[in-house]
């Protein structure tokens, strides 16, 4: 804290905003700044000089000579005065000066007895330090020797300014060229999911076609089919194409049984985001098992219930989706006599699309499904 004695015409929380904001505390020494102590000690024929910026506790050197510190502690600075003050401040003997003749730094090492200190005044009037020239021995400045030292405290403002700016620059044009990355994966990611998406609704054509024995019967099964689809995309556009929710998926197709006096559905399993590539076919799965319960198995009664519970597991170093779809209290259960889309879907496009195991099995209790398959951990677009 400052002298409490003086009341300065600055708010001393504005003050030390502004000297953060040029985010040069506790920085590397810089050529730059190390140029100018040299040059006003040899200016001012001193042997020590300083860049001295004052923070809240302490008053730390941007750049010294013949000094050998980086930092002293608020209490002991000459410098934390010289700020309360405009213009220069000269102390020609400091053991005949009362703000500083009980000064440790002048009554032991270094043994401070004259000191010179310049502004450095912020372009909004807050001063944030000084450039300060010290001697061991009591003495004066010559006009000359002062206007150059206050000349030096400009230039040293102007490249704070200057390296503040350039920092500011760099990070609007980092930030920009992420951007552009950003956008350029976003683009590449959609044409992906696009050329996807249309394989996937003509497979769903074809599949549809190949399994209605009327084209009523095909426009109600693919109907649905495109309408599952859209929901997990619709899910996919929130995240830029990148991630779904498993729980949100399963609510997508489930929703419609959850009954307020009794439950027909369970989930269990812990917060988990699918990539689109694994997202895409499961959530075409999870339709075709609940519309198949639906219409014949355990969703089909009103006793009947549907249990689905997963888990990550690791193995190898690589993570994997193990999820387990249950039905219980249903009609009875048997295999059927021909392979339709849903059953295609299970056993063979899972397995191929992702990498998956499965096992169907018609349980007279009820079926059971479960998929084994490996999680995708990049992301193509980062996320903002």
């Amino acid at each position: 804290m400052l002298n409490e004695q003086v009341l300065p015409p600055w708010q001393e929380s504005d003050r030390l905003a502004v000297l953060r904001s040029y985010r040069i505390l506790d920085t590397p020494t810089e050529p730059v700044f190390d140029n100018l102590v040299r040059l006003a000690a040899m200016v001012c024929q001193t042997p020590m000089a300083l860049i001295t910026l004052i923070d809240d506790r302490r008053q730390w050197f941007k750049a010294e000579v013949g000094l050998g510190w980086r930092e002293t502690p608020l209490d002991v600075s000459i410098c934390a005065h010289a700020i309360l003050q405009p213009g220069l401040l000269l102390v020609r003997d400091t053991t005949q000066d009362v703000r500083f003749n009980g000064n440790p730094l002048v009554m032991g090492e270094p043994h401070l007895r004259f000191y010179a200190g310049a502004l450095l005044t912020s372009p909004g009037g807050l001063p944030l330090g000084t450039i300060c020239v010290l001697d061991c021995v009591p003495r004066d400045l010559s006009a000359e020797q002062a206007f150059a030292l206050t000349t030096l405290a400009e230039q040293v403002m102007a490249q704070l300014e200057l390296r503040r700016a350039v920092a500011e620059r760099d990070e609007v044009l980092a930030t920009s060229r992420c951007t552009e990355r950003r956008q350029a994966l976003l683009v590449r990611e959609l044409h992906h999911r696009v050329r996807n998406t249309l394989a996937t609704v003509q497979a769903l054509v074809g599949a549809t076609a190949r399994s209605a024995s009327s084209i009523k019967e095909f426009n109600r099964s693919f109907s649905a089919r495109i309408a599952a689809l859209a929901k997990t995309h619709a899910l996919l556009t929130e995240d830029y194409w990148q991630t779904v929710p498993l729980q949100e998926m399963l609510m997508n197709e489930l929703q419609p049984f959850a009954e307020r006096r009794r439950q027909r559905f369970k989930l269990e399993g812990p917060p988990l985001d699918l990539s689109a590539d694994l997202a895409v076919p499961l959530s075409m799965a999870l339709h075709e098992l609940t519309a198949n319960a639906a219409r014949y198995g355990a969703l089909s009664i009103r006793k009947g219930c549907v249990s689905v519970a997963w888990e990550v597991v690791t193995a190898d170093g690589k993570r994997r989706l193990h999820l387990t779809w249950v039905e219980h209290n249903g009609p009875p259960v048997g295999e059927p006599s021909h392979n339709g889309f849903g059953l295609v879907l299970l056993q063979r496009v899972l397995p191929a699309q992702c990498d998956a195991q499965v096992h169907l099995e018609f349980d007279t209790a009820g079926l059971r499904f479960e998929i084994s398959a490996p999680l995708i951990e990049h992301r193509h677009v980062p996320p903002h």
